[in-house]
């Protein structure tokens, strides 16, 4: 099978910039407004969320066209995630892919195979491991992939990656 890249569409990805930089303005706007303890620190807490939400998506955009690099790279046997570091997910260690709802987003879970599961919980430092602790309470899996920013609807993502996990299985046999 043919390897599928996916990147971020730079317009969406430069409009969730440019809505967290309006929160941030907001969040000044606020702070030289109040004198009230919990307003300053409500806003400093968005200034520090939506600014590095913001410098992300930028970076991310910056990234993707200057190195060429997309945001997942889908072969016959792994899945390659470009986020803040270079994540790589095996057909092979891998169970099912499911559509998860959070709050209003959708994320496609991945469902490793149990011993594999231990494994990444084992080889994770502390703060990975309390991310896929985290992730495990909130979606039932320990990682998952947003498609935020791209093109590609969950659901369509994760009937490809489902697709390619049974041809991986098959030993590319379709």
């Amino acid at each position: 099978m043919e390897t599928i890249k996916i990147y971020h569409s730079p317009w969406r990805m430069l409009l969730l910039a440019f809505a967290c930089i309006i929160f941030v303005v907001g969040s000044v706007f606020m702070l030289e407004h109040t004198k009230d303890i919990f307003h300053v620190v409500v806003a400093w807490i968005s200034i520090a969320f939506f600014g590095l939400g913001g410098l992300y998506m930028l970076y991310a955009t910056l990234k993707e066209r200057l190195t060429g690099k997309p945001f997942l790279t889908i072969t016959d046997d792994r899945i390659i995630s470009e986020g803040l570091k270079q994540t790589v997910i095996h057909f092979s260690d891998v169970e099912s892919f499911d559509v998860v709802k959070m709050r209003k987003q959708q994320f496609v879970a991945v469902h490793y195979k149990p011993g594999v599961e231990q494994q990444k919980l084992d080889k994770a430092d502390t703060l990975d491991r309390s991310i896929r602790n985290l992730n495990r309470r909130l979606v039932n899996a320990q990682e998952n992939i947003s498609t935020v920013g791209t093109g590609m609807k969950a659901e369509a993502l994760c009937d490809l990656l489902n697709e390619r996990l049974a041809y991986s299985t098959k030993g590319g046999n379709s």
